[in-house]
């Protein structure tokens, strides 16, 4: 195998099992959804333990998550994964960054003598012991707004090959689901807390117009006084409001 690769997402097929048993890979996608299904841990942080387990040449792995333009480590396995992304924040550049913004995947067996991330591998080999990575974008439905990236790191020289990489994309793709879902499940959650505030808030101005002939205007501009002169959110103080039926203003 040699030292560094570049694979097409589009041609990921190309990368092969061999002789590799393709039992494990249906076991490996099983072991995951179980322990999504089964609620066992985080998603993420379930994804990168059975990378670990399951990609020959794992030593350790993270998720990269984009938001906007901001890099942040969603999930590990260690800290030397963690070290390794970070790095590679720190100088916009690397094969997981690069992975997640050129849509691709990228592996090398090599990280010091890798010319696309040379700075890169030499502080990530010197620090944290990394020699070999791979990593790819996981794929889901999200319109753009957020993007992830699984990476699997080795300490050991030329770690993934054909049948690791394979395993790998399969993993990633089975792995964007749970992301997805995870993704859509935070969505729900948040909406349902906006409409609760909404509700509440709702509730504390019809208790203003009534007791104070209040505008709606009016009532909602007492609500974002009281939330700024006490320093408390706004469905904090509309929830008291709905609560008691009065409202305190601290000059």
């Amino acid at each position: 195998m040699s030292h560094t690769q570049h694979v097409t997402p589009g041609r990921a097929g190309s990368a092969g099992f061999g002789d590799y048993d393709l039992l494990e890979v249906a076991e490996a996608m099983r072991s995951l959804s179980e322990r999504v299904a089964d609620d066992v841990g985080e998603p993420l942080d379930l994804l990168v333990a059975v990378a670990v387990e399951w990609v020959p040449g794992a030593r350790w792995a993270s998720v990269s998550m984009l938001r906007g333009d901001c890099f942040t480590t969603a999930a590990t396995t260690a800290e030397q994964a963690a070290r390794a992304d970070t790095l590679q924040y720190e100088m916009g550049a690397g094969p997981c960054v690069d992975a997640v913004l050129e849509d691709s995947v990228f592996v090398t067996g090599d990280v010091t003598t890798d010319g696309r991330w040379r700075e890169w591998g030499r502080r990530a080999n010197a620090e944290v012991g990394v020699t070999s990575v791979f990593s790819q974008r996981l794929h889901h439905h999200d319109g753009g707004r957020v993007v992830a990236g699984l990476n699997v790191y080795s300490d050991s020289h030329d770690a993934f090959d054909h049948d690791a990489v394979g395993m790998g994309l399969i993993l990633a793709t089975h792995g964007a689901l749970v992301f997805s879902e995870l993704l859509a499940t935070n969505r729900a959650v948040n909406l349902q807390r906006a409409l609760q505030s909404n509700r509440e808030i709702g509730v504390a101005m019809g208790i203003l117009m009534q007791r104070n002939q209040f505008t709606r205007q009016q009532a909602f501009d007492v609500l974002r006084v009281a939330s700024q002169s006490s320093n408390r959110k706004l469905a904090d103080i509309a929830s008291e409001v709905a609560d008691t039926g009065t409202l305190t203003i601290t000059r």
